[in-house]
């Protein structure tokens, strides 16, 4: 008898529904939690997990799991700011963990949301380059990239990769919420030795990818760079890509 496919859930209660009943309660308390503390913010389903958005950005997610529930993204600054409230719980890189044996902590919930608004809200007003969520930013990096000879798009690995011809020598990826940090990003090679140096610069800006970190690739964060800057990575990324695919040309009797 073949194997059901899991019927895809529909809303943030859906969610809650599906998990086990002894979770429920708690994971219902982090939900009114979020919404009482930041009441205009959109709620809907990300990867399948509950997600509050404003404007089309990222503010806060959480899921349940079997002994405990997680609540991200969890930057740095956050966790200064609550360090003495979070000093019991778990931290997974960006991400709390708060056991499900114990009773919810309402009010830091609470205050962890409205602290990530504020962070979202004043980053917005500060830098004024925010591109409407998601599908803007692509939009922004399908445009910037169209200028560019020959660049070619395609998703790869779930997400849109742009590639110096079609299909091959990728040279730039757009990053979603990639491991739960709640960041839109692209990723892009850069100079050798370079990365670690933008990273000591302007860590609001530029991060270390996983995976292709190590291989002279750096994360932008894109809602705190200019079109103009942006532009120059992936023309840069894109020039850096095509030179290490022209030797493999000639190995095979191309021009």
């Amino acid at each position: 008898m073949p194997a059901t496919r899991s019927r895809k859930l529909a809303s943030v209660r859906e969610y809650i529904a599906s998990k086990p009943k002894e979770s429920r309660a708690s994971l219902e308390a982090v939900r009114r939690a979020i919404l009482k503390a930041i009441p205009n913010a959109k709620e809907e389903l990300a990867y399948q997990m509950p997600a509050y958005t404003l404007n089309g950005v990222g503010v806060l997610y959480f899921a349940g799991w079997k002994s405990h529930y997680s609540v991200f993204p969890a930057s740095d600054a956050l966790v200064e700011a609550f360090a003495k409230e979070l000093a019991p719980y778990e931290r997974s890189k960006s991400t709390l963990k708060f056991p499900l044996s114990e009773p919810v902590p309402v009010r830091l919930i609470e205050r962890i949301a409205k602290f990530r608004a504020r962070q979202v809200s004043a980053r917005a007003g500060a830098t004024g380059r925010r591109k409407g969520g998601r599908e803007g930013q692509v939009d922004r990096i399908r445009r910037l990239c169209a200028a560019l000879p020959s660049a070619f798009e395609k998703m790869s690995h779930g997400t849109p990769c742009f590639f110096v011809e079609q299909g091959k020598g990728c040279f730039a990826m757009f990053a979603e919420h990639h491991r739960d940090d709640g960041r839109l990003a692209a990723w892009v090679p850069v100079a050798e030795g370079l990365a670690s140096l933008m990273i000591e610069e302007s860590p609001s800006v530029y991060f270390n990818p996983p995976y292709v970190g190590v291989a002279g690739w750096v994360g932008i964060l894109l809602d705190q760079i200019a079109d103009d800057a942006l532009e120059s990575h992936l023309r840069e990324a894109r020039r850096i890509i095509e030179a290490k695919r022209k030797p493999e040309r000639k190995r095979r009797g191309g021009i």
